[in-house]
């Protein structure tokens, strides 16, 4: 009975630990409208809502991080963007909103760009950013490019986008896509807006 206790037992956490796990504020619907956000505290709604729908104001980007293929921690050059703004951060409240290539399955692409946001997210709180005014928004490939044929193509799709949710400027309606803000040197490309 004991050799079997232990393998049932490594069975079982294998499972619930699988890359195929979903992010842990995944609402449970597909839908774009509320895809991969579960709202703790007020104050975030409008700006969610404009970043769900590809129309982040470029004024109230504070930055965007980019990752490699298939990573999800923080680089050393991109630290370097989120130091420069983690003043700013202390602040306000932010919503720090993680996409990904199209390369992966839709479920498995939700969940990375998750842990992409929620790397960002630590790495702001340790810098002194407060938990309860960070909330991370896990878009997976909503946004990416669906053309991209290879892992280079696809880098500029790989990225979390800090936004200042206290942003009270105009929030354009329609399907434009966010503009970053200018890429420093050694790091992925800005997006390249469609015409």
């Amino acid at each position: 009975m004991k050799q079997l206790t232990f393998p049932i037992l490594a069975s079982i956490f294998l499972v619930g630990c699988g890359p195929s796990k979903m992010p842990s504020n995944w609402s449970g619907s597909n839908s774009a409208s509320n895809a991969g956000m579960e709202m703790r505290g007020s104050g975030f709604g409008s700006m969610a809502e404009a970043i769900r729908s590809g129309n982040i104001p470029p004024e109230a980007i504070l930055t965007t991080v980019y990752f490699g293929f298939d990573k999800y921690t923080v680089d050393s050059k991109e630290r370097a963007k989120l130091d420069a703004i983690s003043g700013q951060a202390q602040n306000t409240k932010i919503i720090i909103a993680g996409y990904t290539d199209q390369f992966g399955t839709e479920e498995y692409n939700l969940g990375l760009s998750d842990r992409r946001a929620q790397s960002v997210r630590e790495y702001l709180v340790k810098l002194g950013s407060t938990e309860t005014n960070v909330e991370v928004l896990a878009l997976g490939e909503q946004e990416a490019d669906k053309n991209a044929s290879g892992r280079d193509s696809g880098s500029k799709d790989r990225k979390a986008i800090v936004v200042d949710a206290n942003y009270s400027g105009p929030i354009r309606s329609g399907a434009s896509k966010p503009v970053a803000p200018a890429a420093s040197s050694g790091s992925a490309p800005a997006p390249v807006s469609a015409l």
